[in-house]
């Protein structure tokens, strides 16, 4: 039997085709998306009152600088051991009361651990030496992708103070007899000097790298990774004409992938092929 005096439920009128329940999931999933989240943030929790329309472009100017800041490149991706680290073009010089805020940054990926450290770690290698090839291999990487790092910079990927970092790239010119491209070594004597071509150059001639590392006062470690990187990119090169495919692969910048292709020929000519 029918309860008497039961409340009379209303009639759901609403919608519930298949096309309004995606609608539905498509405005619950987008507002789940950063920019929203931000735009809401504007609106709701900060006092903007100019309207959703102009938040919603500085929303969209703030988003694209964020994605340059952090963004490697496009289909970039790290291997483990390596990490992006913003530093300054080398042609984005200082001014007088220019500020780092002021200044052009640019992201470089860099090998913070390789499998060389842990054979130097195993080998007991002393700390301080395990600390100057590290200032090598970081300005290295970093100069060959365009970009200088600081002291400020090898301090803080070092975990030491800058006086510190500054007597490594010292004590590594006393060892070695060659200045490290940091910023200001670049900076003050210019940004065009470069081994690599010296480098696969003596390679190409057949030369051992024990004896590559005396002509030209470079590591083993630096001159095994210049080594390395060329004969990947000279490999890859006869089988990928796109040179982003390269990079891809082998995991450097195209900028660097492109240095290297230039110096192919060389192999062309010192074979007579």
């Amino acid at each position: 039997m029918i309860a008497k005096h039961l409340p009379f439920l209303p009639r759901d009128t609403r919608d519930h085709s298949k096309g309004v329940q995606a609608l539905h999931q498509y405005q619950r999933l987008k507002g789940k998306s950063l920019k929203h989240i931000v735009l809401d943030r504007f609106l709701n929790h900060y006092g903007y009152d100019k309207g959703a329309v102009t938040a919603s472009a500085i929303v969209d100017d703030l988003l694209s600088l964020i994605e340059q800041y952090y963004r490697y490149h496009d289909q970039s991706f790290l291997k483990p051991g390596q990490v992006v680290w913003h530093a300054v073009p080398v042609d984005e010089y200082p001014k007088k009361g220019k500020t780092m805020a002021q200044t052009k940054l640019k992201p470089v990926v860099l090998d913070l651990i390789t499998d060389g450290d842990l054979e130097d770690l195993r080998a007991r290698l002393q700390n301080r030496l395990l600390k100057i090839k590290k200032v090598e291999r970081w300005t290295t990487q970093a100069f060959d992708q365009g970009a200088c790092l600081s002291q400020l910079d090898l301090a803080v990927l070092l975990a030491t103070t800058t006086t510190t970092a500054g007597d490594y790239v010292r004590e590594f010119y006393n060892l070695y007899h060659r200045t490290l491209p940091t910023r200001g070594n670049v900076q003050r004597i210019g940004s065009g000097q470069t081994h690599k071509r010296e480098i696969v150059a003596l390679h190409l001639k057949g030369y051992l790298v024990p004896t590559i590392c005396h002509k030209t006062n470079h590591s083993k470690e630096a001159v095994e990774r210049y080594i390395h990187d060329f004969e990947a990119v000279r490999l890859l090169s006869t089988k990928f004409d796109d040179v982003d495919d390269i990079s891809r692969i082998v995991r450097l910048t195209p900028s660097v992938v492109k240095q290297y292709l230039d110096l192919v020929p060389l192999d062309s000519e010192g074979t007579g092929t």
